[in-house]
């Protein structure tokens, strides 16, 4: 069952064994519908450690980000796709025009 795919249907009759075989023996058995796009079936563990994960890369990129608007502010130009603003054109509602 570790690399099987089932259609949905049968997916449904052996839930109860894809449960166990997930639990006790680490797989990860794919479900499709209609042979559409497969989802996998893990435990809560590793779906929690996949979404630190994730957000451990986000915050990567968010910082790395950050800091390259930081050095093109310093230098004193608009990052590529990015606008400027006063505190006075914000608070005006100049921003939205």
């Amino acid at each position: 069952m570790d690399d099987d795919a089932f259609p949905i249907k049968e997916a449904r009759n052996r839930l109860g064994d894809m449960h166990t075989a997930v639990v006790h023996r680490g797989a990860h058995p794919r479900i499709t519908k209609n042979g559409k796009e497969p989802v996998v079936l893990v435990s809560e563990a590793e779906w929690e450690e996949y979404q630190q994960l994730r957000r451990e890369r986000d915050a990567r990129r968010f910082d790395a980000e950050a800091a390259d608007i930081r050095a093109a502010l310093d230098r004193g130009v608009t990052p590529p796709g990015y606008e400027v603003y006063t505190r006075d054109q914000v608070a005006s509602g100049e921003w939205l025009a």
